[in-house]
């Protein structure tokens, strides 16, 4: 048992194989630091993948490691690989002292063999007193590399650690006007790919605090929308979501409803607000289902010309609104005469977007 194992990389994402070396040097040494290292516009960052959101990833993956600490390296303000070696061993002996603290011996666990010298040479002349290793690992261990998995996540979604799946769940989202079926075809397709799927929060808002349509005030909506986008993103984190999640509505439908509840003042003031979170959701695919002549979930009786002339007017608030926010390219309008054409052909487009990475 040495005093501190040290592993590096930029887990872009960390996946089993990077896990398996992790374990090893917090078993191998009395504690370890696990160091996140990249720079604006990395390989990872350009997948989605900031490095502080890699390192808060990291971190959730190891919270319940008490000999173990992660650290960011941010290599944005040196030269890059190979030209910066100088500074970014500088960089990486100073997250060692702050991380690990007092130790006599040292362990490094590298995957590329041009790392052993540099590090040998270095860390030998700055720590002369300390017992230095350098450790070749197989980073070949399960057969998979970061480079594979951000080519094709779904495929390879097993070999990802969990925290760090989130970054490439693909989010589907299903919108319509009311009665169009639209909660019933979310839970249909969340069971059919065994996955999770969120509810409209507003539902929830007001039931629990009995609040009718006309009595929402500019308070209310806000609360809605934004609760909206956090249960979305609970979901896209839980370990319950599979490659895919579902979401019965967003922060997109809450702004409309403002617009149509509160008064061109209000509406003003909020409308910002929204777009932001807006701005914030990430959507693979979205499912506008259009307005029925019938209710769907209430008995398929019909509507009176002015129901189906308010929800006509929704819809094109829909349209008009996924238009701004240049939201068309991903949006397909299902066009099945039955709920059952529409299940079927929302499947098949949920299949295109799985690819080949699909299980079920």
């Amino acid at each position: 048992m040495r005093d501190l194992g040290v592993y590096f990389g930029t887990f872009a994402p960390c996946h089993v194989g990077h896990f398996e070396q992790i374990v090893r040097a917090k078993r191998e040494n009395t504690r370890a630091v696990v160091i996140v290292s990249g720079y604006d516009g990395d390989r990872g960052d350009l997948a989605g993948m900031s490095l502080v959101n890699r390192t808060k990833s990291m971190r959730e993956l190891l919270k319940d490691d008490d000999n173990v600490t992660v650290m960011k390296l941010d290599e944005t303000d040196i030269p890059k690989y190979p030209a910066g070696w100088q500074p970014w061993l500088e960089l990486l002996e100073a997250h060692i002292i702050e991380g690990a603290g007092e130790f006599n011996s040292v362990t490094f666990y590298v995957g590329e063999d041009e790392y052993i010298e540099p590090l040998n040479t270095y860390f030998t002349a700055q720590w002369p007193d300390r017992d230095i290793v350098i450790t070749r690992v197989d980073r070949r261990i399960t057969g998979i590399s970061g480079t594979s998995i951000r080519e094709n996540p779904i495929y390879n979604w097993d070999y990802v650690t969990r925290p760090f799946r989130r970054f490439f769940v693909q989010n589907v989202l299903i919108i319509g006007t009311a009665s169009t079926g639209k909660t019933t075809l979310t839970r249909d397709l969340a069971r059919r790919y065994s996955t999770s799927y969120s509810l409209e929060y507003s539902r929830e808002y007001q039931t629990e605090r009995q609040v009718k349509d006309d009595e929402l005030d500019i308070k209310d909506l806000q609360a809605i929308g934004i609760g909206q986008y956090e249960v979305n993103r609970k979901h896209i984190h839980s370990p319950g979501t599979r490659k895919v999640f579902f979401a019965d509505t967003d922060v997109m439908t809450t702004k409309l409803y403002s617009k149509i509840y509160l008064s061109d003042e209000d509406y003003q003031k909020i409308a910002p607000v929204f777009d932001f979170y807006i701005s914030q959701q990430t959507w693979a695919l979205i499912l506008l289902l259009p307005p029925t002549t019938t209710y769907v979930d209430d008995g398929f009786r019909d509507m009176s010309q002015a129901d189906a002339d308010s929800r006509n007017k929704m819809h094109q608030m829909f349209l008009d609104e996924l238009e701004q926010h240049g939201l068309m390219e991903r949006t397909v309008v299902l066009q099945g005469d039955s709920f059952q054409e529409k299940y079927e052909e929302a499947h098949r487009l949920v299949d295109e977007l799985l690819a080949e990475g699909k299980d079920n």
